[in-house]
């Protein structure tokens, strides 16, 4: 059961030389800290990292450090906290793809984008965006560093998905690499009608690849879906007394799929991370509202009614839910979100939209909730569960904190939570701890300096981080016993516990014939 990540000491033993093809990516040995951590912990130390430019090279320094015994680890953004390109041996390479960041065609006849793995999605939009286009997966939050090959690799939902469905949903085919040097093409550009790209030609080989957290083949082209982008948008958030009403909303309205993007979140997180906010966020937030709006009157409006209101309705809600609904035209959008409020309305008040307005103007904010808003260490978790098994779900989550409530009051600890709905069906429940904590060196690098100087810093707390790690275990294992499913597992989530037999003999089959020395990410799916 959970988490059973322990990788070996960072301190490398003595071994062969590297090869030669290896030597020439390699960053300096002073990196190594930083790729083999992510938001949550610190892996083994790789023997190298190494950043390929193209292709090519790619596959040389793959088949060679295949060859040569190693463990090949693929690292998109980083902004992971599931152990997901955290190499569990120090005889590892771990290679990031950030130099393989081209859009490599768009095609606005047949609707489709091509681009390398390591290309963010924030990168992807802005180039799509100039021609009036989107993925219909838009991205992550986390867009400015997450790249598509690691959040394909992950699955996700984000930016559109209320529409459009989760990362996944918006992939056509991919190419991959094995640690054999084979390229596989998946859809119907892995047959001779190569023009022609269709994902559901026979058997759905391209999804065999995502979600697979790199443990089956290393992605070296993907191509996704294009739509053409609705140039105007409503706005709107409600709050509500308890977390039945919250839920009662949420899976109303996904049933109804009239939004593009909808959250929820409790209190913890509206007095925190949304409520709290400096002078120079307000100021970005605000240009990016006037530079979205289609004019300056829609714009100006958007800011009259956000100084006016603030976050005060926000934060003295015990839950809110935000809504953003999409439209060619005006009349669309707000006869979509004239049918939202009638049906929000059953369930809770309205508050001023100031959350959602902010999100669809600037979808892709800057890193500031790696930490807390008090400088706090933070770390997630989700669960996707129907929507019969929340109500119980929540009760017992609810119970297993109050029961640690004195030990988290005593080092430092808190508990936040955010909700959405996948598709009418599904709900995605995000638990995030905090705690009082010295920052690493992840937090250094990925977060905007200015913002971490304005933030508390704390000393060293094992005592807290041991707490942490015994809620966060607390927590998977009752996912777990409701039936949860997850994105992003990596090494974390348990994802072959409980699975019937002959299921597992595939999954190791197919395991087995892509990488039969098993040198893809070991570890990862706990394969």
């Amino acid at each position: 059961m959970p988490p059973t990540f322990h990788p070996e000491s960072t301190h490398p033993p003595q071994h062969e030389p590297l090869p030669a093809s290896v030597v020439a990516a390699a960053l300096p040995e002073s990196e190594h800290e930083f790729y083999a951590r992510d938001v949550y912990r610190q892996g083994a130390s790789p023997r190298a990292v190494v950043r390929p430019r193209s292709r090519d090279e790619l596959r040389t320094l793959v088949v060679d450090a295949a060859r040569a015994g190693l463990a090949l680890i693929i690292r998109g953004g980083g902004a992971s906290y599931t152990d997901a390109h955290l190499p569990a041996t120090t005889a590892s390479i771990l290679i990031d793809t950030a130099a393989l960041n081209r859009v490599l065609s768009i095609d606005e006849q047949d609707m489709t984008v091509q681009v390398e793995p390591g290309v963010t999605w924030a990168a992807l939009d802005a180039a799509l965006a100039a021609r009036g286009l989107k993925v219909p997966f838009v991205g992550t939050f986390s867009g400015l560093a997450a790249t598509v090959g690691g959040t394909l690799s992950q699955n996700a939902n984000g930016h559109g998905s209320n529409a459009a469905g989760i990362s996944a949903d918006s992939v056509i085919a991919v190419e991959v690499l094995t640690p054999r040097g084979e390229l596989l093409h998946t859809a119907t550009a892995g047959s001779s009608a190569a023009p022609g790209l269709f994902r559901n030609h026979g058997p759905d080989l391209t999804g065999l690849f995502l979600g697979d957290a790199g443990a089956l083949g290393i992605k070296t082209r993907i191509v996704l879906k294009l739509l053409r982008r609705k140039p105007v948008f409503e706005a709107a958030s409600f709050a509500f007394a308890d977390f039945r009403s919250l839920h009662g909303c949420m899976s109303r309205l996904a049933a109804e799929r009239l939004d593009d993007k909808s959250f929820g979140l409790d209190q913890a997180l509206q007095q925190g991370q949304i409520a709290r906010q400096d002078a120079g966020t307000i100021w970005s937030i605000a240009r990016s509202i006037w530079s979205s709006s289609p004019n300056a009157t829609t714009a100006a409006t958007s800011l009259l009614r956000m100084a006016v209101a603030g976050t005060r309705g926000l934060a003295k809600a015990p839950y809110a839910a935000h809504y953003i609904v999409d439209g060619h035209q005006r009349l669309e959008a707000r006869s979509k979100i004239a049918t939202l409020r009638r049906i929000a309305t059953g369930f809770g008040r309205e508050i001023a939209n100031s959350v959602p307005t902010v999100v669809r103007a600037n979808p892709f904010q800057p890193l500031h909730n790696m930490l807390g808003p008090a400088g706090e260490r933070w770390v997630p978790l989700h669960g996707l569960l129907p929507h019969s098994r929340v109500p119980a779900f929540h009760e017992e989550l609810t119970s297993f904190v109050a029961s640690h409530r004195t030990a988290m009051t005593r080092h430092h600890v808190h508990v936040g939570a955010m909700f959405s709905c996948i598709g009418a069906s599904t709900f995605l429940y995000e638990p995030a701890l905090y705690w009082q904590d010295q920052r690493t060196v992840f937090h250094e690098r990925m977060m905007d300096p200015d913002y971490l100087a304005r933030l508390p810093t704390y000393a060293a707390n094992p005592a807290g981080a041991e707490l942490v790690e015994t809620l966060r275990t607390g927590l998977i294992r009752l996912m777990h016993t409701h039936g949860a499913a997850h994105f992003q597992i990596g090494k974390l989530y348990p994802y072959l516990d409980g699975r019937d037999t002959a299921t597992l003999h595939l999954l190791r089959a197919i395991k087995q014939e892509l990488d039969p020395d098993g040198r893809l990410n070991p570890g990862a799916l706990g394969l």
